[in-house]
């Protein structure tokens, strides 16, 4: 089986910022991805399992 790994990065401006709002943002980001990467349909594809979902918010810069 072969394995991809996808990177993305989000920039979210919260109407309240607050942490709770962060954390409730973060695990329906990881449930979205998942759900998403699970119903990618392909001919070529037989079967897909998404083996690791990991969000995180990012404290410092980034550079790509």
């Amino acid at each position: 089986m072969r394995r991809f790994m996808v990177l993305m990065v989000t920039e979210i401006d919260f109407v309240q910022d607050s942490d709770s709002h962060a954390q409730k943002y973060e695990e329906n980001l990881a449930n979205v991805v998942k759900e998403a990467a699970e119903k990618l349909l392909l001919r070529a594809v037989q079967d897909t399992k998404v083996v690791k979902v990991q969000v995180a918010e990012i404290k410092g810069l980034l550079s790509l």
